[in-house]
């Protein structure tokens, strides 16, 4: 009999929101220095179907709620046609891509989170350049990842978070279906981390800033408040493990009524703003209000069918109607020393939001930072502006776009 596992509360919603502009669909990928061999990588893939069985796994329907099943088929590996983060298909919501000397894993939301998906590629690089290059490294052996649902472990009834309802929205016009353009820059560290340092900060809360700044000088008109969702692991905060989702948006704000900000102005509310929210008491009251809708009994009973004609409206009216876009730091990448060589640089792609347009995916590797736009626009002045300000405060980048 097929093991069947049931949705966290995240999970719930993101499974019935799925469309064209809301695929809800993220990519990390690795730019090696030659060319990937489809042979090796599907052997790889391969190799991690025991320690991954959650992720080989397809969405099936309920009658009160999705589902997820495992699958008797190995996992998807296919070379890359189309652009990024612009499907899932339900039987795969998991998909291993390469093209040329990138290997890429696209990755619905209502299966894992960003770190999630973090392990799952370092695995898969690890497995990879062993076997192609035979490296001495010894076989990771560590414990099979865990799966437990941990928001209805950390579930307890509070006071409910209060967030803003209507933030500002970019007025670009959405693209048409299947396009989602991506503008990355290539950074260094030391010269982010310097400048960061002079204001008082750290490297992502001082990008985070900026990007308010940037926002708030483009649109200075605007009679509504800047919000930035950005997710926060809680695996550190709770000092547990899952290899499913496991994180909370917490929103800074700012309100351009007000006047003008300063950097300065923005990096010591954001300073404060996260000194205040990051904390598991704070948490505990976002956990419950991501939780109550799906313990709620009398939505419990309401069939699948009826739930996925209102959980998109919900969603945008509770979720992303307040938010004018998003922020998603994963940190530094970080594999073994012996393969550090073999690997260019790591990205990371925001999944498309029809309604924020664009967003902001961070990650760093090897002394470097990479931060890239998603965007469901074809409007990049956003992506211009930003980084003409970093280069105005010191920090160059090295732009690729597939505008």
């Amino acid at each position: 009999m097929k093991k069947w596992y049931k949705l966290d509360a995240f999970a719930k919603t993101y499974s019935s929101i799925i469309s064209e502009g809301r695929s809800t669909c993220f990519r990390l990928s690795a730019v090696l220095k030659e060319n990937v061999e489809k042979t090796v990588l599907i052997k790889a893939a391969d190799n991690l179907l025991e320690k991954y069985d959650f992720f080989n796994v397809e969405l099936k329907k309920g009658v009160f709620w999705n589902y997820l099943q495992q699958k008797n088929k190995k996992f998807s590996v296919s070379r890359e046609m189309t652009y990024p983060c612009t499907y899932v298909k339900k039987e795969t919501p998991l998909r291993i891509l390469y093209y040329k000397k990138k290997i890429s894993i696209e990755i619905a939301h209502f299966l894992t989170d960003g770190m999630g998906a973090v392990d799952f590629l370092r695995d898969l690089l690890r497995e990879y350049l062993i076997l192609k290059y035979n490296l001495p490294v010894e076989k990771d052996e560590a414990k099979k990842p865990e799966y437990e649902n941990l928001y209805e472990k950390y579930m307890k009834k509070v006071s409910k978070e209060v967030t803003i309802k209507k933030a500002f929205h970019f007025p670009y016009k959405v693209l048409e279906k299947g396009y989602y353009y991506v503008t990355t820059g290539e950074m260094s560290l030391d010269e982010i981390r310097a400048t960061a340092k002079e204001y008082g900060t750290s490297t992502g809360k001082f990008l985070l800033s900026v990007y308010f700044k940037v926002i708030l000088d483009t649109f200075n008109a605007s009679k509504e408040s800047i919000v930035i969702g950005v997710p926060v692991d809680l695996r550190k905060i709770f000092d547990n493990e899952t290899t499913r989702n496991f994180f909370i948006n917490i929103t800074p704000s700012i309100d351009p009524t007000l006047g003008d900000y300063t950097l300065e102005e923005i990096i010591k509310y954001v300073n404060t703003y996260f000194e205040i929210k990051i904390n598991k008491k704070e948490f505990y009251k976002s956990i419950y209000k991501a939780m109550k809708p799906s313990r709620n009994k009398l939505i419990g009973v309401v069939p699948y069918f009826v739930k996925r004609l209102f959980l998109p409206f919900i969603f945008d009216y509770y979720g992303e109607r307040g938010y004018t876009s998003g922020f998603s730091n994963l940190g530094d990448f970080k594999i073994d020393d012996e393969m550090v060589k073999y690997i260019e640089k790591i990205e990371f792609i925001p999944p498309p939001s029809k309604r924020c347009k664009a967003k902001i995916g961070m990650i760093g590797y090897n002394g470097k930072v990479y931060l890239t736009f998603g965007n469901l626009s074809s409007n990049n002045e956003l992506e211009k502006n930003y980084f003409r300000y970093l280069r105005k405060l010191g920090i160059k980048s090295k732009i690729i776009s597939n505008y």
